[in-house]
């Protein structure tokens, strides 16, 4: 009675000597970012931007203690999920970590996992919603290693942003935020913020957008709420991004006298460089010294609930 949980996400760095590397292979991946110049010049440009973006962006990672917390937070939640899985099934769940882009990388830690050992597996990308980018990226890497030493079962999970134990969670965060701000929540406006994407994946017939619409939609109806927004954070390089930019929706919001604003991060599950510094250390307190009464609502991180959360989604049918 022994179980897997293999988890996949992008990855960031450990360390401020990571930030470039990191950054690298990020760029060069032409399935997340493609600058549409060929794979020889991408990789020339990465090594540009890289270099120059680790410079401007090292100071930030300082503030978080010299590196990205995503790593720490994934590690202490798959602990709790195997405790809570054994405590409520009766069985044992061994959980292991794959990143793209940084270490561990994906198919370092495939190669670790004997799957005659398990009687079920699961495989889990942590990006709620679907894009190729994303959790396209991670299952891509699983894949291509399945060419090579495949498992003879396994379940997969693509997705997962209409799961209500998940949604209890973000709705339970929000309502918090509220009573923080100390308002109803009715009387809140909500922004949302999601990571943005190139536009030419929507054009690609990416399923991103529709998924963040599906689950706001979800969240707004179990709240009964109408006084809301998208906005989209975190683009990079020349091309043309999703949008509109949070920190433009944000400057209008406060310009036209919106206040007890609430910023759920919606396509973020763990803390990282775009909630604690974009988010916090710069939007959030832009509008703040702007005189608005202001809030982003917590990120689920490590919380016993999410671990709670995990396991419906991979048991969900």
């Amino acid at each position: 009675m022994h179980d897997l949980l293999f988890a996949m996400y992008m990855g960031g760095p450990d360390s401020i000597q990571s930030i470039q590397p990191f950054l690298y292979n990020l760029f060069t991946d032409r399935d997340i970012i493609n600058f549409k110049i060929g794979r020889i010049p991408q990789q020339w440009l990465a090594k540009i931007i890289s270099t120059k973006r680790s410079r401007k962006i090292a100071p930030e990672y300082e503030k978080m203690g010299g590196g990205s917390p995503q790593l720490k937070y994934m590690q202490s939640l798959l602990e709790k999920t195997e405790f809570i899985y054994h405590e409520k099934y009766g069985r044992s769940l061994d959980t292991k970590i794959g990143m793209c882009y940084y270490h561990p990388y994906i198919q370092d830690t495939l190669k670790s996992i004997d799957p005659e050992e398990y009687d079920n597996i699961y495989v889990i990308s942590m990006y709620p919603h679907y894009s190729y980018t994303t959790s396209g990226a991670c299952f891509k890497r699983f894949y291509a290693y399945m060419n090579m030493r495949p498992f003879e079962r396994f379940k997969a999970i693509t997705h997962w942003h209409l799961n209500e134990s998940y949604n209890n969670c973000l709705l339970k965060r929000i309502k918090s935020a509220a009573e923080r701000l100390e308002v109803d929540i009715n009387d809140a406006y909500i922004l949302f913020s999601a990571h943005s994407l190139p536009e030419y994946t929507l054009r690609e017939g990416d399923y991103y957008a529709r998924h963040i619409d599906e689950q706001i939609k979800l969240l707004t109806d179990r709240l009964s709420h109408s006084n809301y927004s998208l906005a989209y954070q975190s683009r990079t390089g020349p091309m043309k991004w999703l949008g509109p930019e949070t920190r433009d929706v944000l400057k209008n919001l406060v310009a036209k006298g919106v206040d007890n604003i609430i910023v759920v991060p919606i396509s973020f599950v763990s803390d990282h460089i775009e909630t604690l510094i974009e988010l916090d250390d710069q939007y959030i307190k832009e509008a703040k010294a702007s005189g608005a009464s202001i809030i982003r609502s917590d990120s689920l991180n490590d919380s016993d609930d999410f671990a709670e959360a995990v396991i419906d989604i991979i048991l969900d049918e």
